[in-house]
């Protein structure tokens, strides 16, 4: 504990006006014998990997493409420390499992997400969760620790907690501020970054049961944190009838779609329904209206297949009149020699006629 303690004098912490940003520390514990690390852990700030550890490579592996920077070396260093508090900790965790459920054989897996959120150039309290075979045993956010039921047996006497408390004040939550803080100015161009979403309202008809799903697409945004919104007649859409979740995309940013299935008979009500965007890189929030109707979408389609049919028949037709005419203007060019020759040799006939008489 005395070496986390001395980060604090080591790491230099530079103010940026940051927005919401976050770092997070997941850590996996396995107890049995598999192909993989008994222990890692990945740290992200925000989408962007900056950390891994395993057990097998004994060895934090920077996850950015940059060069070393001032601080580097010391964020290294203290990850050293601060992966082997927390792999005594999990170990000791695992051991209460074990008997807590009986388990004396087989794989089992303990997991740990801790971090902290920088909002606006103000840290949150360090958060904390522990998950043992997928089942959360225990959660912190700096003011509760709180076990769950199958755990109340272990819970902490008063002294202990309060103990506990002040080391995630003065020690884990200025760690997780600086260190966010350090990569949040490293990485600056990535996750500092800005994109403006692109909006779409999608609609798709279901021939068999004439329903419509109609879509609100919003992607190539970053960061991340976007509120994407179905509205019908200007109140919200219960979240549970809409589907979709956020996707990364190739280049680093998101996407998120909403969709809504709207059965035959709410398309007969004729309901206004709105796509509502908001995200930091829009001033305002942003509305993309649609109403069902069938006669608007017969016209387009309608128009649509015309405009496609004379296209087609263009195609083709342009080309057999340049033929036509080629051929036309080739069958005058070959008569004209055989007329002019015969009114010639109609002069002649002629000529010779009389010359003899």
């Amino acid at each position: 504990m005395k070496g986390i303690a001395t980060l604090l004098l080591l790491i230099q912490a530079t103010a940026i006006d940051t927005g919401s940003h976050s770092l997070w520390a997941f850590a996996t514990l396995i107890l049995g014998d598999t192909q993989f690390p008994e222990f890692s852990i990945v740290a992200r700030v925000d989408d962007v990997q900056v950390l891994y550890y395993d057990s097998t490579a004994r060895k934090v592996i920077s996850g950015t493409q940059h060069t070393s920077s001032n601080g580097d070396d010391i964020i290294q260093k203290g990850a050293d420390i601060v992966i082997g508090d927390m792999y005594n900790n999990m170990k000791r965790i695992s051991h209460r499992a074990k008997i807590v459920n009986n388990h004396t054989e087989g794989v089992h897996v303990l997991q740990k997400l801790a971090g902290c959120v920088l909002e606006n150039d103000k840290t949150s309290p360090v958060m904390e969760w522990d998950a043992y075979d997928g089942m959360e045993t225990m959660s912190y956010n700096m003011h509760d620790y709180i076990f769950s039921l199958e755990w109340e047996e272990y819970m902490w006497s008063k002294s202990r907690l309060e103990a506990v408390q002040k080391i995630f004040i003065n020690v884990y939550r200025p760690i997780c501020n600086q260190v966010l803080r350090h990569y949040l100015n490293k990485e600056k161009n990535v996750v500092l970054r800005k994109e403006r979403p692109r909006v779409r309202l999608l609609q798709k008809t279901i021939r068999d049961t004439g329903e419509v799903k109609v879509s609100c697409l919003a992607t190539g945004f970053y960061p991340r944190h976007i509120n994407l919104t179905l509205l019908r007649d200007g109140r919200q859409v219960p979240h549970e009838l809409l589907s979709g979740e956020l996707l990364p995309n190739g280049d680093g940013t998101y996407q998120l779609r909403r969709t809504l299935s709207v059965s035959a008979e709410e398309l007969r009500e004729r309901h206004h329904y709105t796509c509502s965007v908001t995200h930091l890189t829009l001033d305002n929030k942003l509305d993309i209206s649609w109403e069902p109707g069938e006669e608007p979408n017969i016209v387009i389609t309608t128009i649509v297949v015309i405009l496609v049919v004379l296209g087609v028949v263009l195609i083709f037709a342009i080309p057999a009149i340049v033929i036509c005419k080629r051929k036309l203007r080739g069958s005058q060019t070959s008569l004209e020699p055989v007329y002019s020759a015969a009114r010639v040799a109609e002069k002649e006939d002629t000529a010779s006629h009389s010359s003899s008489t």
